[in-house]
């Protein structure tokens, strides 16, 4: 072969080269993440030797600004040998007092079992700690009485930028309490008289970014009291939800199932870009615990910064446990939550169901379903966009008297119905989802009493006996849910979405 022919021969295989250099390595949909509800679960159930007895512990929270005394109530677990193990698995508990009230929490918030209980009243508490799971582990008992702990009789802090909660321990039960404002010059106005029985008033007057004092005059005594009232949240609105969204939860712990360690942040941003997603409402508060732990920090926000970059907005999802104010707090924090680049929120999306995990059942739990977003609206302004996530009134065959649609819909800027139509029922074809995100929509904008808009939250992942919905229903179910009128379609959940779903979602356009 002649030099001229070699140089020839080269020349002709460079762009084909170079075609093969440009060519991109086929997109690969992320494995999807075991999905478990309410809160991912761990893959490991004790450390150390199992448990065979228990003890409980009580400790003073102090006062809230809801006017409660509050007590810490922790499970001690111990093996055969007595050393104190950790369940990290399949913890059931039940919690009984003689007064106020007992909420579980998270095994998260305190490195295991426990719960809070409330009392608004001195006097000693009785509780009563049964071992469900484990079994065989017992009964155990406790008490307290608030009057031997050492607690003002006055405390207030800010629920949001726009509003103070100011509460009073005990309860006052005869007479009234006069909250008095105080300004720079020490003038005291009169802003409030409340009758009993009483144990806090919310003041909606304050101004973003400054310090508010108080003097709170109860028959026990007169206290002053001051609140740090946090600067104005950053307006956001209904665009932002506007087109396909989906959820995304984690776990604060190492060593769960959908623990942040496991997250794989460039792989989770590239899948929200080729699958064309406008928004991801990440779970960062479940009540008053902080999802964003110190340990999960790093890892959460780099996620919100690479998805911020690349112009999809992040959505705090919060799930309310109680209209307490540590609950109501932390969700105005989450709304602010700003990462070290300069990342934020782009307003709430508030998970708004009935039970234990949630809100509560019966009439005490309709109550706090119908106030809690009404609270959280004083709390953070007008111009924060709260999307209300709420239980689907079709499938689940609800309606007012049931689930306070009308009250919910009276402060949000858009309902989110969880139309998981395989997980509720036999909606299993293309035409059987169609006709649930239709139904779906139409019965939540006629309870909503209101002209709201409406985000449909449709099923991807496995969420029951009858899997995942194939990508023809996903397609189906999406396509109905824009021509009912819907502004967008939220996917639950990212990590548990399989390529086939993946696939149905990137070819849909809206």
């Amino acid at each position: 072969m002649t030099k001229i022919m070699r140089i020839v021969l080269a020349l002709s295989a460079l762009p084909v080269l170079l075609v093969v250099a440009e060519t991109p390595a086929p997109f690969a949909w992320p494995t999807p993440m075991a999905t478990t509800a309410p809160a991912p679960q761990p893959t490991v159930l004790w450390r150390n030797a199992p448990a065979t007895s228990f003890a409980v512990t009580v400790e003073s929270l102090g006062v809230s600004p809801d006017g409660e005394a509050r007590a810490l109530v922790r499970v001690v677990l111990r093996d055969g040998a007595g050393a104190v193990v950790k369940l990290r698995r399949g913890a059931d508990f039940d919690y009984f007092t003689d007064r106020g009230e007992a909420q579980w929490q998270t095994r998260l918030r305190y490195d295991g079992p426990a719960a809070i209980v409330s009392v608004r009243e001195a006097g000693p508490v009785a509780l009563r700690v049964v071992a469900n799971r484990p079994a065989g582990l017992g009964t155990q008992r406790a008490s307290f009485d608030p009057r031997a702990w050492s607690l003002p009789h006055a405390v207030a802090g800010a629920l949001g930028p726009h509003a103070v909660r100011i509460g009073w321990f005990p309860r006052v039960t005869d007479g009234s309490v006069r909250v008095y404002r105080v300004d720079g010059a020490d003038r005291r106005q009169l802003a409030a008289t409340i009758p009993s029985p009483s144990s806090s008033w919310d003041d909606a007057t304050v101004r973003p970014g400054t310090v508010a004092h108080y003097v709170v005059e109860a028959p026990q005594a007169r206290t002053a009291v001051d609140a740090v009232v946090p600067g104005e949240l950053p307006l956001t609105n209904v665009g932002t939800v506007r087109g396909k969204s989906a959820w995304l939860a984690f776990s604060a712990d190492p060593l769960d199932d959908a623990s942040f360690a496991k997250l794989d942040v460039d792989r989770i941003v590239a899948t929200a870009l080729r699958a064309g997603l406008r928004s991801i409402e990440l779970r960062l508060a479940y009540g008053a615990f902080d999802e964003s732990t110190p340990s999960a920090k790093a890892t959460i926000d780099r996620l919100i910064d690479g998805l911020t970059e690349h112009g999809i907005a992040v959505i705090g999802w919060t799930v309310p446990r109680a209209n307490a104010f540590d609950d109501l707090a932390e969700n105005a924090a989450v709304a602010a939550y700003r990462t070290p680049r300069g990342s934020r929120i782009s307003g709430l999306a508030v998970d708004l169901e009935r039970g234990d995990e949630f809100l509560g059942d019966g009439p005490r739990g309709y109550a706090a379903l119908s106030a809690y977003l009404g609270l959280l609206r004083e709390a953070v302004g007008p111009h924060v966009l709260l999307i209300a996530t709420i239980e689907d009134p079709y499938l689940e065959r609800l309606d007012e008297a049931k689930f306070p649609y009308r009250e919910i819909a009276r402060d949000a800027d858009v309902l989110q119905p969880m139309t998981y139509w395989r997980m509720m029922g036999p909606w299993d074809t293309p035409e059987k989802a169609r006709a649930a995100v239709t139904g779906s929509v139409t019965l939540v904008r006629r309870l909503a009493g209101r002209d709201v808009p409406i985000d449909v939250g449709a099923q991807t992942g496995v969420l029951s006996k009858r899997g995942a919905p194939p990508g023809d229903e996903v397609t189906s179910a999406s396509t109905a849910a824009r021509e009912a009128g819907a502004i967008g379609v939220a996917f639950y959940d990212l990590t548990g979405t399989g390529p086939a779903q993946w696939d149905a979602i990137a070819r849909l356009t809206w």
